[in-house]
Formats: structure tokens, sequence, C-alpha cells
């Protein structure tokens, strides 16, 4: 939250520069992924978030990956057949309720994770060595309350009911795996 003592002009240029980054990072974020061969079809946007997701998470249900991401069992489940497809998820019966299916990293695509992981991972600590001990704490707080509220904003355009009365994308996926 600004302070009252806080000069306008100053959080104005502070708000335009972190609004001005967003479509740089956007960028940085879609093309750090691995280099493909001449003629193969990359992974949707959709598909790099469930690998990251599993990547990040461990193996999950469809209902937990829905949950996770913020968007429909129909749509975890149309990227997770096109993973399955190529070789990067795996899926099984959960071993402690026969009736969800869990997904799971392939070994190559937890390799193929790791490495883009590790790519993005060199960047942000070239951004934190470059800041103070304090700085580093408001810089990571600063993040996670925006992703936070980025995470409301598209919770509040997602999961509302639909204008033919239709239940909500987070009731279908709270009732398909919670």
């Amino acid at each position: 939250m600004r302070t009252i003592s806080e000069p306008e002009t100053s959080y104005s240029t502070e708000l335009n520069q972190v609004i001005e980054a967003f479509p740089v990072l956007a960028r940085w974020l879609s093309r750090s992924r691995p280099p493909r061969p001449e003629g193969v079809k990359g992974p949707t946007l959709a598909q790099v978030q469930v690998i990251t997701y599993l990547f990040q998470h461990g193996p999950q249900t469809m209902g937990g990956l829905a949950r996770g991401l913020g968007i429909s069992c129909s749509a975890v489940t149309e990227s997770v057949n096109t993973l399955e497809s190529r070789g990067r998820v795996l899926r099984t019966r959960s071993e402690t309720d026969r009736r969800k299916v869990v997904a799971e990293l392939s070994p190559d695509a937890r390799a193929v994770a790791e490495r883009v992981i590790s790519q993005r991972r060199v960047v942000v600590e070239g951004v934190l060595g470059q800041l103070k001990p304090s700085e580093r704490r408001a810089f990571a707080k600063g993040m996670e309350l925006l992703a936070r509220n980025a995470a409301a904003s598209l919770d509040e355009t997602r999961f509302t009911a639909t204008p033919s009365g239709e239940e909500s994308t987070r009731a279908n996926a709270e009732a398909a795996g919670a």
C-alpha cells in the first residue's frame, strides 16, 4: 500500500515501469522453451504450463491440475492427452483412490523442464544478485503479491457463471477431481 508522504510522480513512474515490463516478461517466458527440430510442432502454452506445474508440484490428479492452473478440467484433459501421446506425460490410477487418474512427467519431459527452469533461474539470480538483501526481500514480496493479485483477477474472469447459467469452471474442476 502506498504511503501518504510518497510523491505522486514517484508512484506513477514506478507503476509505469512495472506495467511496461509485462510484455517483455511475457515474451521471455514464452521463448524460454527448449529449441525443437525443424518441422516438429512444439507444445502449446497450455501444455508448457501443465509440464511446468507437474515439474514444480509433482504428480497431480486432473482436478488438481485444473485447480492449480486455474483452467477447466476439459482443457487439462486435452493438454494431458496430447502430452501423453507425445510421451511427455504418464497417466496412472491413484493408489489411494482408483477412480482418480494421476498425471506425472515422463523422464524426458522432466529433463526438459529442468533445463527450462534452470535457464529462468539464471536470469532471476542475475537480477537478485544486483540487489541488497532488503531489496531482494521487497522484490520477492512484490512478485508474490503481484502473482496472487493476478491469480485472483484470473479467478474473477474465469470462474464466474456464464450468461447461459452454466456452472462455473471452478465448480466443474472441484466436482471432477477434488
